[in-house]
């Protein structure tokens, strides 16, 4: 098996393991669980982007500068913009449901 394949595998395993018990947790009580899961996966996804932007521009990408350079054709950075916004979206229907009554 080539690296890649290995890699792939790894991460696939992982993703499952930490996943599939939110999922059954949102789907016998309570959803919080899952999408506090799912801000944090898309907030690392945001931050590995912006980090990586660091070698093309020079300096850390910021989530709200994101989106325009994914405009402008880096659809890296537009990915990581969607990513942030995705991630307070979570985090905010999370702790909505969390405290409603």
């Amino acid at each position: 098996m080539n690296d890649k394949r290995a890699i792939l595998l790894m991460r696939s395993v992982s993703a499952l393991a930490i996943f599939l018990p939110m999922l059954w947790i949102a789907w016998a009580y309570t959803p919080v669980p899952l999408l506090i899961t799912l801000g944090i996966a898309a907030s690392l996804v945001s931050i590995r982007i912006g980090q990586a932007g660091e070698a093309r521009y020079g300096r850390r990408v910021q989530v709200t500068e994101m989106l325009p350079l994914g405009r402008q054709g880096d659809k890296q950075m537009l990915i990581g913009g969607i990513a942030g916004y995705l991630m307070i979206v979570f985090f905010g229907l999370a702790a909505w449901l969390a405290f409603h009554d």
